[in-house]
């Protein structure tokens, strides 16, 4: 008879402790056993489980004992704590042991089986790890393998240069006397233990005579690795388990370098031929270097220039010259993010590149009257780079390794980014419609920029923000003159009563703010000014005019609106009243001439049976509009409303991803009716509109209304056709 952890192993006990929730672990003594078992647990048939088992011959004369065991059994059905029995079946004859002392800790049983097994437990132990880093072991069985590994693991030399490569690998470089060449299954250990497939080679280090030699390789976790935080790595050798620690005066290489290094010791690795392809194209990862320029072929790229947007992407232009077709792909790559841009990238026609290499006798072979070389190409990417880490182009290269172009994207909001785009293309042009299609759509529909924000705040008179009613106005960086607007807000004896909130963009509010403030002062307003960030448009600036007053009842106004006839806003609150002041109410909006700019959008249809939204009577003189009564229509404006505050928050506000006021505001109008806020046209309250320009280059405005459309399709076309017409008028 023997003892495990004080409990008597006599043939008929065996000792258990749970792994986790998952796995048990028993110890005790019996016949030979195979490797794996059928276990009947509490005599009940239908608890059966298969489970791996570990043998040592015992210095025992007992024949019927003669052999020691540890048996790990998945839990998956059977709740530990009721365990009691259990049933071997394997070859020989069926023997049932009694469970005791599930409570222990696996280290401590184990510990036991070392001084029973002794020479034997290596074996024994190295059995176990590899029974519990079978398949996929979770974090908490990992940390278990690990405590285990520590026990039987043995030093076996260091690791004294190490590095994390961008693509998440770390590379080691080291010696050691027993290290694995090829790939081989390892523990990292850092702040916790991580599971890594490592692929290795050694060199001769002539300090290191024949008992040892060097070692290099790549490690890839199957969880990001710290190399400032590894302390050492488990690997399975010839004869067991050992530890390459990492040394205390380690040199930890910057991402960049650490190709450097591979190349400086890849001359005299001895590996197989895969290992060495592996090392050599670690070896020539990307440097920080552009080595397109470098290569002795006719392969050449040019950036004009890179833009980081803000929550969405990178958007690159420039060219591209390679008339052998040696260029098999070309990928973004982003730390580890990796994107292929060549296969959905617009092509540009650059006459200027050509010229440019037309005496190069590299390029001799070039077709002078092929020009398409130029690229305009949006990459989605799925967190935004911090600023330090590298952006740049790989580019596969037939039969080479990869060539690298770096880029420094600058940050750019869409709207900046597309400004610098949009005017150098030809609406008319099939690449025009191909970069809305594929590059600058796709942009705005992923775009999650941050939302407006105010940055300063100042109040004239008696602003009250928790009053019933506040009238917005929203002021984009067109504005010149809001003076205009502050001073027919003050004559009219509806508005200058009114808590007034005027928010804008900072920029354009410190040239303007001084006058802004005289004037309010000189009507009497009751104002607050609110200078904002990331405002682009009146409907940005709408937006954070909207969180600076808690009034139940918001009226919202562009700066680009102007009062007709005083009274007009007394007229509108009744309207919004009358429908229970729980609806959108906006008036008709008149260009100069009194032609109608808009009255109501409604829903239309076409030939095919299809329906879309449409703003009538726009162009026609204002007398067309003599009978028309106030309507429920599909979509009102917020370019001038009245609605609940709460609304509009709850459905937070504008959408990010147009360009211009006017798809953003019709997207808004209809998330409101969606959630519940219809919309009305009052065509009796009438103010005035000026045509709204956010450019003065003919291309930016025609392909961005195209691109705010494409945009405006995709999020709501579905939507549209099958909503319910609104064409009767209502009181």
């Amino acid at each position: 008879m023997t003892e495990a952890y004080g409990m008597p192993l006599d043939g008929r006990t065996v000792v258990a402790a749970l792994v986790d929730d998952g796995l048990a672990l028993m110890v005790g003594v019996g016949n030979a056993l195979p490797a794996t078992i059928d276990i009947y647990l509490n005599n009940q048939s239908d608890a059966k489980i298969q489970a791996s088992v570990i043998s040592w011959r015992r210095n025992e004369t007992d024949q019927e004992n003669a052999y020691g065991f540890v048996a790990l059994l998945p839990m998956k059905d059977v709740s530990p704590r009721r365990l009691k029995t259990a049933l071997f079946r394997g070859a020989g004859k069926p023997r049932e042991y009694r469970i005791e002392n599930r409570q222990q800790r696996i280290e401590s049983i184990l510990s036991s089986v070392a001084d029973q097994a002794g020479p034997a437990f290596a074996t024994v132990i190295d059995g176990v790890i590899e029974a519990l880093l079978a398949g996929d072991p979770d974090k908490k069985r990992l940390r278990k393998v690990a405590a285990l590994v520590q026990i039987a693991a043995r030093s076996n030399g260091f690791i004294e240069v190490l590095g994390g490569l961008e693509e998440g690998e770390v590379y080691i470089q080291g010696w050691s006397s027993d290290f694995p060449v090829g790939r081989t299954r390892v523990i990292a250990m850092d702040d916790a233990p991580i599971l890594a497939e490592l692929t290795s080679a050694d060199f001769q280090r002539d300090d290191l005579g024949d008992e040892a030699s060097g070692v290099t390789g790549l490690m890839l976790g199957d969880k990001p690795i710290n190399p400032g935080k590894l302390k050492r790595v488990y690997f399975r050798g010839r004869e067991g388990w050992y530890s390459i620690e990492v040394y205390q005066q380690r040199v930890l290489v910057a991402p960049p370098d650490v190709p450097a290094h591979i190349r400086s010791v890849l001359g005299r690795v001895r590996a197989p031929e895969n290992i060495l392809h592996q090392l050599r194209m670690a070896a020539h990862r990307f440097d920080g270097r552009d080595t397109v320029s470098e290569l002795d072929r006719p392969v050449r790229i040019g950036i004009d220039f890179s833009l980081l947007i803000e929550g969405s992407g990178v958007l690159i232009s420039g060219w591209m010259l390679d008339p052998d077709r040696a260029v098999e792909n070309v990928s973004l790559r982003v730390g580890g993010e990796l994107v292929r841009i060549d296969d959905h990238w617009t092509r540009q026609s650059r006459a200027d590149v050509t010229g440019a290499f037309a005496n190069d006798p590299m390029f001799s072979g070039m077709n002078p009257a092929r020009n398409n070389h130029g690229f305009l190409v949006f990459c989605s990417l799925e967190d935004t780079p911090p600023s330090d880490q590298p952006v740049y182009l790989e580019l596969g290269i037939v039969d080479a390794f990869p060539a690298y172009c770096p880029l420094n994207p600058t940050r750019a909001s869409a709207r900046q980014a597309l400004s610098r785009v949009l005017p150098s293309l030809d609406p008319r042009s099939v690449t025009a419609s191909n970069s809305i299609e594929r590059q600058f759509g796709p942009m705005l529909q992923g775009m999650t920029a941050q939302n407006p924000y105010a940055v300063d705040v100042h109040d004239i008179g008696d602003f009250d923000e928790d009053a019933p009613v506040t009238l917005v106005v929203g002021v984009d960086d067109t504005i010149n003159d809001i003076g205009v607007t502050i001073a027919l807000l003050g004559l009219d004896q509806a508005t200058r009563h009114l808590p007034i909130v005027i928010a804008g963009p900072v920029e354009s509010f410190d040239l303007v703010g001084s006058d802004m403030l005289r004037l309010a002062a000189f009507y009497k307003l009751n104002t607050r000014i609110v200078f904002a960030e990331g405002v682009e448009d009146f409907c940005d600036a709408l937006e954070v005019g909207v969180a600076a007053t808690n009034s139940e009842t918001i009226g919202l106004v562009s700066a680009h609106i102007l009062p007709r006839d005083d009274g007009w806003f007394d007229q509108l609150l009744a309207a919004y009243r009358k429908r229970g002041s729980k609806a959108l109410v906006s008036p008709t909006i008149l260009f100069e001439d009194d032609s109608v700019r808009w009255a109501g959008t409604w829903i239309d249809g076409d030939t095919k049976g299809g329906q879309y939204l449409s703003d009538r009577y726009v162009g026609y003189p204002c007398a067309v509009l003599a009978d028309a009564e106030p309507s429920e229509v599909s979509a009102g404006t917020l370019e001038c409303c009245i609605l609940p505050r709460k609304a509009f928050v709850d459905t937070d506000g504008f959408t990010r991803g147009y360009i211009g006021p006017a798809e953003k505001s019709l997207d808004l109008a209809l998330k409101l009716r969606m959630a519940g806020t219809p919309s009305y046209w009052i065509p009796e309250v009438e103010v005035l509109g000026s045509e709204q320009s956010i450019s003065s280059a003919p291309a930016w405005e025609e392909l961005s209304h195209r691109l705010d459309r494409w945009a405006f399709d995709r999020r709501w076309s579905l939507v549209v056709s099958n909503l319910r017409s609104h064409n009767n008028a209502v009181d």
